[in-house]
């Protein structure tokens, strides 16, 4: 068996180019910039500004309320945003204005939304959960989500007295308060609650629709944002974070940063992605027919001339005893599975031989050239010869 080497024609091997190289690293040029795009925006999505969330005053999404903010600063109102219990009560006692608390991750509890209550003439909550409202605003609670809708005011407050159609998307909460004045009603209650003690006016604001960008500039929006948000020149705008949670208090959810989940959800993404691509790289399997079929001699010739050229003698002797080995045991009636010994034993019975001498041949003879291989090598034909004659029938 002859081994030729490739020619030109079929065996060329050349070096990539570095155009090649950049064609196939194109894939994994474009995911990393996608991750890095995908980490920049998550990034900004949870800036405790407000940058990037629903209602953020920083932000100039169409869910964002930086429109708001900029109405209200034209109108001299001072926007101010903390993000902090500690920052805002500060900010209260160095002057009386209207706080503003956005809390839809629901740091707060009970005594800290009372703590602010009392810190404030003129509390306006943007849809608040259970512990705001009953710590709060008794006797109000949710009702139901509201898609989209506008609705006349039909209440006397006098932050819709100059509005006529607002728009109701948002929460809508039932009431079960003396005395608290019910606006903004839809099928499933109001979309804005006032309740006044003597001392803090509470405004639980549901239809916060109104004050988003896409918004604010359509129907009576505007008007309405700014008799409830612009009564005092100074505005405290609170995005409770992570830090005003209790100490031993707080979910996985909530202690979480914003980013977090659109980040994982990017690298799932990205993943999956890289999966497709490397499956599919390839394409189906194909069955190719061979175009020779190559002989089981010229097989074991070609591994004999690889023990040859290797020096393996030992090794191509250990070949040939094993298949002495498997005939051996048939023609003498032993198992597939009988020991050396076994075997030794059972030929030495029936030719006679000295067992040393056959565990010599058999299993212990190391050929030190190629003449004393192929001396051995007989010696295992002769034996086979000879013991396929003494189970002969005579």
């Amino acid at each position: 068996m002859t081994v030729t080497a490739p020619s030109a024609e079929t065996g060329t091997v050349s070096t990539p180019t570095v155009t090649a190289m950049l064609r196939r690293a194109r894939f994994w040029a474009a995911l990393a910039l996608v991750l890095a795009l995908g980490v920049a925006a998550t990034l900004l999505v949870g800036s405790g500004s407000g940058e990037g969330r629903a209602l953020g005053p920083a932000n100039a999404a169409p869910g964002g309320a930086k429109a708001l903010v900029e109405v209200l600063g034209r109108q001299g109102v001072d926007v101010t945003v903390t993000t902090t219990l500690g920052d805002t009560l500060d900010r209260l006692e160095a002057g009386d204005g209207t706080l503003l608390v956005d809390d839809a991750s629901g740091f707060l509890v009970g005594d800290q939304w009372r703590r602010l209550a009392t810190a404030t003439s003129n509390l306006v909550l943007l849809s608040p959960g259970s512990a705001a409202l009953d710590s709060v605003a008794p006797g109000v609670s949710t009702a139901a989500p509201v898609e989209d809708g506008t609705a006349a005011p039909a209440c006397t407050s006098p932050a819709l007295g100059q509005a006529s159609r607002v728009d109701v998307a948002g929460v809508a909460y039932a009431v079960d308060a003396p005395g608290a004045v019910r606006c903004l009603p839809s099928d499933d209650g109001y979309g804005l609650v006032e309740l006044d003690d003597g001392g803090t006016k509470v405004s639980v604001l549901g239809a916060t629709g109104a004050l988003t960008n896409g918004a604010i500039a359509t129907d009576d929006d505007a008007a309405f944002a700014l008799a409830l948000l612009g009564g005092s020149s100074e505005l405290t705008w609170y995005l409770p974070s992570a830090g005003d949670l209790p100490e031993g208090q707080g979910t996985l959810a909530t202690l979480t940063p914003p980013w977090v989940t659109p980040s994982l959800a990017v690298l799932l993404l990205a993943g999956v992605a890289a999966m497709v691509w490397r499956g599919r790289r390839l394409g189906a399997l194909v069955v190719e027919r061979l175009p020779v079929t190559v002989k089981a001699s010229e097989t074991t010739e070609g591994r004999a001339r690889l023990y040859e050229r290797s020096g393996q003698r030992r090794h191509a002797l250990d070949q040939l005893r094993i298949g002495t080995f498997g005939r051996l045991a048939r023609t003498t009636g032993l198992s597939s599975t009988a020991s050396v010994d076994e075997v030794v034993a059972r030929v030495a019975a029936l030719t006679s031989a000295d067992p040393r001498g056959l565990r010599y041949v058999l299993v212990d003879a190391d050929p030190a050239d190629d003449r004393e291989l192929v001396s051995l090598s007989d010696s295992l034909l002769d034996l086979e010869r000879e013991v396929r004659r003494a189970v002969a029938p005579s």
